[in-house]
């Protein structure tokens, strides 16, 4: 969530929000709405707020393991763009991405979370096994709200 959004249980402003993610931008767009009805302190929101938080902490330490918090078509991305190290995908890919930064509280729809950690966005979405992180390494060029994330690492 960002300066511009409203205080208490991750509402939205009311802007849509875009994130250039192919097939995940329609997530995305529904985003405002769903986010807004999603359920604030739950164990869903912090159960999604440890995943990415944990997942930014690795990046940095130990990109391997951060590898396993990916979900499966991320991860297939980032291991096909490095070449076939999905750690190394990592590592360049989050190389300039930010790593320290307030934890706002989770924005969650449905199976899906927006998650405001170590100064960037991470989009979650929940498997089986928990939550995955879908895209990472994500900002906004501006404070403008309706202006889309740009993410260093997504998957299609």
């Amino acid at each position: 969530m960002n300066s511009h959004s409203l205080p208490g249980c991750g509402l939205l402003s009311g802007k849509r929000s875009r994130m250039p993610l192919g097939s995940l931008s329609a997530l995305v767009l529904a985003a405002p709405v769903a986010f807004a009805l999603g359920g604030c302190g739950s164990p869903e929101a912090a159960s999604a707020a440890s995943a990415a938080s944990r997942f930014v902490r690795l990046a940095a330490d130990d990109p391997a393991a951060a590898c396993e918090l990916l979900a499966p078509r991320t991860r297939e991305k980032v291991t096909e763009e490095a070449k076939g190290s999905c750690a190394e995908g990592l590592r360049s890919q989050l190389a300039s991405a930010a790593t320290d930064g307030p934890d706002v509280e989770p924005e969650i729809a449905g199976h899906t979370a927006k998650v405001a950690t170590g100064g960037q966005t991470v989009f979650l979405s929940l498997f089986e096994d928990g939550w995955k992180v879908l895209a990472a390494g994500c900002t906004r060029a501006s404070e403008d709200t309706s202006t889309p994330y740009d993410c260093a690492l997504e998957g299609d």
